[in-house]
């Protein structure tokens, strides 16, 4: 399964039976907020996870044109994604950010990968 179709498959787990299932199924998500503009987006979201793969360790870290993807996040595998979207019916350059962190090892090395990265984010 790609990853574009994990993310499509977390995001409708979490809208039709709520953030809970997304977790128990391997994903956790972060809403990681508002950033003034796609490219401060995207810039933040490749430093903190180039930040955590010389840190901690990882496989890769790639950019796309609207997302920032990394790889085999130690510890566990950690595969992530930051999504750098606009807001529903926004017409200002405004992204919102999302974090997406799929792991098929334990809860507690997920959820150790997804804040030790929200808090690279908010000290970025």
């Amino acid at each position: 399964m790609t990853v574009f179709r994990k993310i499509a498959l977390a995001g409708i787990l979490m809208t039709v039976v709520g953030p809970g299932a997304a977790i128990a199924e391997g994903y956790s998500t972060v809403d990681l907020g508002l950033v003034r503009s796609k490219s401060a987006c995207m810039a933040r979201a490749e430093r903190v996870m180039e930040r955590y793969e010389d840190t901690l360790g990882a496989h890769s870290v790639s950019t796309g044109s609207w997302t920032t993807f990394g790889w085999d996040f130690e510890p566990g595998d950690q595969d992530v994604v930051i999504l750098c979207v606009a807001p529903a019916g926004s017409s200002s350059n405004e992204r919102r950010a999302i974090m997406v962190i799929h792991g098929s090892e334990t809860e507690t090395e997920r959820f150790a990968t997804r804040d030790i990265l929200n808090g690279y984010w908010d000290a970025d």
